[in-house]
């Protein structure tokens, strides 16, 4: 019996690698959101910016951040992407940069070319991150932690709340004049059709992840026990009308529907 389980695991194995093989040599799709780098509104107030897919892993894939207008008309930048000077110049047509917000123990990389270019701007990290080894060596500058609920800069416009899971932790803002769910990678939606062939195939036999969290972060959030099914009934409770996210094609109708549906495993 032992034999032939290794001879089907073997073959099995053989199969992902003949089907990876194959995708290698088929066309790739337009991974990124057109047009990129370029604000593109939300709803009054929000925008999201598309940005050039980014590698990790060895899978290539969409990112996105997101702009949110404070009641003072200054700007929060959600999970930046890569700078560029035409980039920081149509963002500040839409009022000055006041705040910088690294979500999750991932999505900061890109923060140390935004801060040198507006050092003024307050920069936030989700709890843990500024004792990442990694972090420490970039030598970025991390102002102020993200917790439960909003700071007085921006109360009135954002509530927040945090999700943590084993090794896990990523701040979610809900902007509360659209009613539109900001996260980061709680929730991925990669489109394989738009994606180069081997990560396709890799978000069609492991990732798991239409419009859900990817296996590894929900592996993380199980983890967490009781504290990340509290997180996350509380956030889900939000009832937005739009949820966005890093990676995918975000929610922009049904966002209440669509997030309990997400995390209906919990």
């Amino acid at each position: 019996m032992s034999r032939n389980l290794k001879i089907a695991g073997s073959l099995a194995v053989a199969a992902i690698a003949a089907k990876v093989w194959a995708a290698r040599r088929q066309p790739a799709g337009p991974s990124a959101y057109l047009p990129i780098d370029k604000p593109k509104p939300v709803a009054e107030g929000i925008w999201i910016v598309d940005g050039a897919p980014i590698h990790a892993m060895g899978l290539t894939m969409p990112v996105r951040m997101t702009v949110i207008r404070l009641g003072n008309g200054s700007l929060l930048l959600h999970s930046p992407i890569r700078h560029s000077p035409a980039l920081a110049q149509a963002i500040t047509e839409l009022g000055p940069i006041s705040h910088m917000v690294a979500p999750t123990t991932a999505h900061w990389q890109f923060m140390a070319g935004w801060q040198q270019a507006f050092p003024q701007a307050v920069t936030w990290a989700v709890p843990g991150l500024r004792d990442r080894a990694q972090v420490k060596k970039s030598g970025l500058r991390l102002d102020r932690d993200l917790g439960e609920t909003a700071p007085p800069e921006w109360s009135g416009t954002i509530r927040q709340g945090l999700v943590r899971g084993l090794g896990l932790a990523e701040a979610w803002l809900l902007h509360e004049p659209s009613r539109t769910l900001v996260l980061t990678d709680l929730v991925e939606n990669l489109e394989p059709a738009r994606l180069p062939p081997v990560t396709a195939l890799a978000a069609r036999l492991v990732r798991g992840n239409v419009g859900r969290p990817a296996l590894h972060v929900r592996a993380a959030l199980l983890a967490g026990g009781e504290q990340a099914r509290s997180d996350i009934r509380t956030m889900v409770e939000l009832a937005p009308d739009k949820v966005v996210f890093a990676h995918g094609a975000w929610f922009a109708t049904d966002g209440a529907a669509r997030l309990r549906d997400a995390f209906a495993w919990v």
